[in-house]
Formats: structure tokens, sequence, C-alpha cells
């Protein structure tokens, strides 16, 4: 049983953490801004891939503040608050979908602001200037910033993912019972 409990525990602890560094993610994002000399000003807003970015954060902090109750009682408690088959189905594909749609923000938010900074440095060099003479510098490296919490974001639901997964004992258990499926019990 104690392996049991660490485990809930361990959930528990995994789950909020991926709510923190996507609330992270989704405050360094908003708060990204840049104004260059002549005015010239850039928010998150302006670029598709950091809206994104911020989405797949809304959608990991929205995910982990739904479920967050259902752990806390489990973790307190040692029992389910709602009994059958519906929170464990929900665990088991909500965080493999949760992750991979976080894990899709983490590549689109590198990838795009590694573009962005080789292009803009391309083109300020081309005219006599480099990008780390510029405001922008700071706005990517932001951008990198936000992106780096979804990644810890995706670390931590991506185990959360494995814990959520059947035991192979309650699946052999439930295969000798005659029970179709894993979430029985």
């Amino acid at each position: 049983m104690a392996s049991k409990k660490a485990r809930v525990i361990l959930s528990l602890v995994l789950r909020i953490f991926t709510l923190l560094f996507a609330a992270g993610c989704i405050v360094v994002l908003v708060l990204d801004k840049a104004t260059d000399d002549d005015g010239s000003k850039v928010t998150f807003k302006d670029i598709i891939t950091y809206k994104y970015v911020l989405a797949t954060a809304v959608v990991a902090a929205t995910y982990c503040l739904l479920l967050l109750p259902f752990t806390m009682y489990r973790a307190c408690a040692g029992k389910k608050l709602i009994r059958g088959p519906i929170l464990p189905t929900l665990y088991f594909y909500g965080d493999k979908a949760v992750a991979f749609v976080l894990a899709l923000g983490v590549g689109a938010g590198f990838l795009a602001t590694a573009d962005l900074k080789r292009f803009l440095n391309d083109l300020l060099e081309s005219f006599g200037g480099r990008l780390k003479d510029t405001p922008f510098e700071g706005f990517f490296n932001r951008g990198y910033l936000a992106t780096g919490l979804l990644a810890a974001a995706f670390l931590c639901m991506s185990i959360l993912s494995i814990f959520s997964a059947p035991t192979e004992n309650k699946a052999a258990g439930n295969k000798a019972a005659g029970k179709k499926g894993f979430f029985f019990g």
C-alpha cells in the first residue's frame, strides 16, 4: 500500500508542477514585449507561434486545474472521489493528449524562436546592424524562457502519463475476472 500512496502523492506533485510551469509560461509570454528606438513594438500577439505556445500552456493549466481536486482528494483521503472507470480513463487518455499538445507547443516555440532570431539577425547584418544591439534580442530570449517552462510542463505531464497507465496486475486481474478493459476496480 505504501507504494500506491507514494504513487498518488507523486502524481499530485507532478500535476502541481505541471500547473506551475504552464502558468509561468503564460506569465512570461503575456509580459514579453519589446520596443525599438524608432517606436517599433512587438508582443507575443504578433507571432502566431507564440499564440500557439500560449494556447497549449492554457490547455495544460486548465486540465491540471480541473483534475487537481480529484488528485488531492485521493492523496489526502486515500480513496477515489468518483468510483468506476470514469476518472482512470480520463487520467489515462487526458494525460497523454495533453502531453502531446505540450510537445507540439514546445517544438513550435523553440523552432519559431530560432528561425526568427536567425532571420532577423541576417536581415540586420545586411544593413550593418546586429540583433544583439536591439531590444528584440531580449524579446526572443524571453520566448525561449517561456518555451523552456512549457518543456518542463511537458516533462511533468509525460511522467504523469506513465503513472496514469493501468498496472499489469490490475489488467491481468480484469482479464481473469472476465471483464473487458483496464479501468475496473
